[in-house]
């Protein structure tokens, strides 16, 4: 399953039945579990872990060096990916700068052509990245979400679950879980669509809504809505880790201003 033009050096577990493609590259501390497809020119690079049934596309690069100037390449560190990822052609996902530290993505993500991961950062689980989305060092990444193509994240910022994001977007601030963002850390709304899709219905989506009025449409600031939130007894999980994205506030701050073009 190995073409003869791969070149082929790890001192890690690699599975019988894994394809690897034309001029791959494999060298370092390579594990890769049964189903994966590496296709050609593709390259893992130093510590790679690599679940059941990834697709790897051509010219991608997995456990690459951060692109941070003070790291030491001497460094162990890695990229620990799950069960079920496809990684489309040039997909690059660089390896901790931290000594022992991995870049994390989940179970069953589509990252297509040209996405970036940068150094320690994390990727939950059902995600799609768009072509060419660039995400900066430690920029964590919740569920079910979608990032439009060509979308950029600044380094230690947050996306929660089944957020949407524009095509062409940039966020600098953390973007909390069920909204809808475009431009530059603008909110245009609740993502109904994405919602419903995930099956919420009735009392969540109805203290989701309440939630988003809170703290988008009321004019408080964040600390003001969550004394206001902390007034209401909220029953379903869904509402009760909106509030909690708000209370752990990260480096960044969090988006809140609502667009004047888009209201929903």
């Amino acid at each position: 399953m190995i073409h003869p033009t791969a070149i082929v050096e790890s001192s890690g577990d690699i599975s019988d039945d894994v394809h690897i493609g034309p001029y791959a590259i494999v060298t370092g501390d390579i594990t890769i579990a049964p189903g994966c497809r590496i296709d050609a020119h593709a390259q893992l690079l130093n510590q790679v872990a690599l679940g059941k049934n990834c697709s790897i596309g051509a010219g991608a690069i997995l456990g690459g060096n951060p692109q941070d100037l003070a790291f030491d390449p001497a460094t162990a560190s890695g990229v620990v990916i799950g069960d079920d990822n496809v990684l489309r052609e040039y997909v690059t996902i660089h390896r901790s700068s931290t000594p022992g530290g991995a870049t994390r993505i989940g179970n069953g993500n589509y990252l297509m052509g040209g996405c970036h991961l940068g150094h320690d950062a994390s990727l939950g689980e059902g995600n799609i990245l768009a072509n060419n989305c660039l995400l900066g060092g430690h920029v964590s990444i919740g569920n079910k979400t979608f990032l439009g193509g060509g979308s950029v994240y600044h380094q230690f910022i947050r996306v929660g679950d089944l957020a949407m994001v524009q095509g062409n977007a940039a966020l600098s601030m953390d973007l909390p879980p069920f909204l809808v963002c475009h431009r530059v850390n603008e909110i245009v709304g609740l993502n109904l669509v994405g919602l419903r899709r995930a099956g919420l219905n009735g009392d969540s989506l109805s203290e989701i809504k309440q939630i988003f009025a809170l703290f988008f449409r009321n004019g408080r600031n964040v600390s003001q809505a969550l004394d206001d939130a902390g007034e209401v007894t909220w029953s379903s999980p869904e509402a009760q880790a909106f509030l909690e994205f708000f209370r752990s506030r990260g480096k960044k701050g969090i988006c809140c201003r609502l667009s004047r073009s888009r209201q929903l």
